[in-house]
């Protein structure tokens, strides 16, 4: 009887550790999701620019939201809006109609010198000195966009230039994220979001 109560008791201790380390946001930390290369000097003082296009259509709510949620996430994380767009290390745009269809967003990757660093190299470890982000309004209005969608989708973008590539690239994660693709309804950072961009810059 008592080998039986030990055999029980084991096995009960085994499935709830299985059930706990499946509920575990945890971070792949290869290039699928996490970009070997970094912007130059890190994450830690980045600063923003938005153009005037940006209030223009509205985006300005969006935007500073998901530079202050990916802020907050870790002290490796520091972001500054300013007014003048020859330093800073974000250019914000947005376009109407001028990325292709079903595209509601795109990082690109810049060196001072106006070389562009192609997004493949970043995540084989290139580095770059500057990011420029488009979001397409005239894209997203098709796609019957409301605010959340546009939260997502400016914090999807700002995720990039952080290192964080696509959340559905294989090994996939199940369920909604920031830097997952397409119209998602979503605020803020999810738990497994939250876990890749640490483990890049910490906590």
């Amino acid at each position: 009887m008592r080998k039986i109560k030990s055999t029980v008791k084991v096995l009960t201790v085994a499935c709830s550790l299985l059930l706990l380390s499946s509920s575990l946001a945890f971070a792949d930390t290869g290039t699928s999701h996490i970009k070997k290369g970094s912007i130059s000097g890190g994450a830690s003082s980045l600063t923003y620019w938005l153009d005037a296009s940006v209030a223009s259509y509205g985006f300005t709510g969006s935007i500073d939201n998901g530079a202050a949620k990916w802020d907050e996430s870790s002290s490796g994380i520091g972001f500054t809006k300013i007014t003048s767009s020859t330093n800073a290390s974000i250019k914000i745009f947005i376009g109407n109609h001028d990325l292709p269809a079903n595209t509601y967003g795109e990082a690109s990757y810049w060196n001072l010198s106006g070389q562009q660093v192609g997004a493949g190299a970043v995540t084989d470890g290139s580095s770059f000195q500057q990011a420029r982000i488009i979001l397409d309004a005239g894209n997203q209005s098709d796609a019957k966009f409301e605010s959340s969608h546009r939260y997502k989708t400016s914090g999807h973008e700002i995720g990039h230039v952080l290192g964080l590539n696509h959340f559905e690239n294989a090994p996939a994660h199940s369920g909604d994220h920031w830097m997952k693709s397409g119209k998602i309804a979503l605020t803020s950072p999810t738990s497994t979001d939250l876990a890749h961009v640490r483990t890049k810059w910490g906590w």
